[in-house]
């Protein structure tokens, strides 16, 4: 055999590998991927409401000081150019004012938005 047979048999065996391979990564990821994706999608969404629960202490109060000072930025801007917030700016402050409220009223509303998940009669 020549140098150049064994070239060309190494590159023809290379090449079938990688389509070999290739294909098997496309048929793997077609056929696996909708049975994992729900199942790690659901394990981070779990994990992160886990964490957005332990870090309801520390979040809640630095809600209230954010809102406050972006109330009291705007306050200061509208005094200083003596021009009136647009309206999409008091919206969405609005907006933030009744999440942060919620989430302040938030231990009191949780047991009763389980209540009437779980089918229970209203007390």
């Amino acid at each position: 055999m020549t140098a150049g047979m064994h070239a060309s048999g190494n590159r023809a065996a290379g090449t079938v590998a990688v389509t070999a391979s290739t294909a098997a990564l496309a048929c793997g990821v077609c056929c696996v991927l909708p049975f994992a994706l729900p199942a790690v999608m659901l394990g981070a969404v779990g994990g992160m409401l886990s964490w957005f629960a332990q870090a309801y202490r520390w979040l809640t109060p630095l809600s209230v000081l954010a809102v406050t000072a972006g109330w009291l930025w705007i306050a200061r801007q509208s005094y200083a150019t003596r021009r009136i917030p647009a309206r999409l700016t008091l919206a969405l402050m609005g907006f933030a004012t009744l999440m942060m409220v919620l989430a302040l009223m938030w231990p009191h509303i949780e047991p009763r938005v389980i209540g009437l998940l779980r089918g229970a009669p209203r007390s």
